[in-house]
């Protein structure tokens, strides 16, 4: 039988695996705590310096999503209208029965 409750089951009251907020703060709050990007950032600027343009390209990869949203595809339906005198009887009949 699985799901539903099982006696022993699940995470312990008291436990210690979770990290408190508090924790992560004075994590961050270091001095010397550097972020991921700061890090890819910093190997990026040191290996384009250093001519490594392969290593830079690959730390820029890595930065990018950090920096930059990925675009998403956009479908636009657009509709240009004939002027009046340049539409043919057809054309006016739909426009003019449409609703």
């Amino acid at each position: 039988m699985r799901g539903g409750y099982r006696d022993g089951s699940g995470r312990k009251k008291g436990s210690t695996h979770k990290i408190s907020l508090s924790t992560v703060q004075a994590i961050m709050d270091k001095e010397d705590f550097q972020s991921p990007l700061e890090i890819i950032l910093k190997i990026m600027n040191q290996a384009y310096e250093s001519e490594d343009y392969k290593l830079a390209l690959e730390a820029a990869k890595g930065a990018a999503p950090y920096l930059h949203a990925r675009l998403n595809e956009v479908n636009a339906n657009i509709h240009q209208m004939k002027k009046i005198q340049e539409m043919s009887d057809e054309e006016l009949h739909y426009l003019v029965n449409k609703n």
